[in-house]
């Protein structure tokens, strides 16, 4: 169930026919080809890292860089 419009479930991704599918909650769901879904792959880990690193400065109260 979304928290002010933000997901906290994650997707669930396989191939299927050559192409990497991706069901995201609330009926989300895309294609990707393998090279498209290996860079996602990648944006969301660091994304998620940088993500964490502001909710730590959030809650300790020091400025972002």
């Amino acid at each position: 169930m979304p928290r002010d419009g933000v997901f906290d479930e994650s997707g669930k991704a396989y191939a299927e026919e050559g192409q990497v599918m991706l069901d995201g909650p609330d009926g989300v769901a895309i294609s990707m080809t393998p090279d498209a879904a290996d860079e996602t792959g990648h944006e969301l880990i660091r994304a998620a890292s940088e993500a964490r690193e502001q909710i730590g400065e959030m809650e300790s109260g020091t400025p972002g860089g």
